[in-house]
């Protein structure tokens, strides 16, 4: 019977298991927390590990927001009125060079990868929608260019949209966005970056922006696409629900050379 009896050493060994259990349990919760943030998964309920509603260490009025480059899960602190993200797809039918221009008045906070004032992007596009930049040979799923605020540029008719509460604003993306023309990962790439400054909010009022945005800031893209798409979200965070009228967007197909664009910015007005 003395054989089956702890001792000091065996009753160290088995805390030291319980340890290693916990630390196992709680890494594989922490490991599944991101995984889910960044695929958009709901399926089991999660702590989000990468999002802080309260601002993080984000300046005063900023909040934080999640730049897709290089991953879902960097952090960027979003300023009410810039630009964010856009991001811009080319999907061609074959591999093709192209060119493209982004002409916005009030200058770039960020581009990815770096664009050139005087030429803009040159990339080479397969059909699959990857693009090598020819200026420095990496690969890239998009282009990414942020704007500085500028008042001035854009005015926004947010008497028109819908108005979501923070908690039904995933619902609501991932059922609206296929409508208006985002595939799969784009509607994915676009709720990733914005629910978490969307969901905190008791509700939102969401307006999507038609020649408001596309007047502001015009894309130039070489050779001509056959089929254009630009998504652009302005977004008013709500205390209470306020009656708006229902916008009609109309589906978009997508034929021949075709380029996505998603982004939005906050109003504050």
């Amino acid at each position: 019977m003395g054989f089956f009896q702890l001792t000091p050493l065996s009753r160290l060994t088995k805390i030291l298991i319980l340890l290693l259990g916990i630390i196992i349990v709680f890494y594989a919760g922490y490991e599944l927390a991101i995984f889910q943030t960044q695929k958009n998964y709901t399926l089991l309920p999660h702590i989000n590990f990468t999002s802080n509603s309260s601002g993080g260490n984000c300046p005063d009025g900023e909040t934080p927001g999640y730049t897709p480059l290089p991953n879902a899960t960097q952090e960027t602190c979003l300023r009410p009125g810039a630009l964010y993200e856009p991001v811009i797809y080319l999907y061609p039918t074959h591999q093709e060079n192209v060119h493209v221009k982004v002409s916005y008045p009030g200058g770039f906070s960020e581009t990815i990868p770096a664009y050139n004032a005087q030429t803009g992007w040159q990339v080479s596009a397969q059909p699959d929608g990857t693009l090598t930049n020819q200026s420095d040979g990496k690969t890239y799923p998009y282009l990414v260019w942020e704007g500085n605020p500028d008042p001035s540029l854009l005015h926004f008719d947010m008497s028109k949209g819908f108005v979501v509460s923070g908690n039904d604003t995933q619902k609501f993306l991932q059922q609206q966005l296929p409508a208006m023309g985002l595939n799969q990962s784009e509607t994915t790439a676009f709720i990733a970056f914005w629910l978490p400054k969307l969901a905190h909010n008791p509700y939102n009022l969401i307006h999507f922006s038609g020649s408001e945005y596309t007047n502001a800031a015009k894309l130039s893209v070489s050779p001509k696409p056959d089929s254009v798409l630009r998504v652009f979200m302005a977004f008013k965070p709500l205390s209470h629900p306020s009656k708006v009228t229902p916008q009609s967007l109309a589906p978009f197909q997508r034929h021949g050379f075709t380029v996505i664009e998603w982004g939005g910015t906050e109003v504050t007005e």
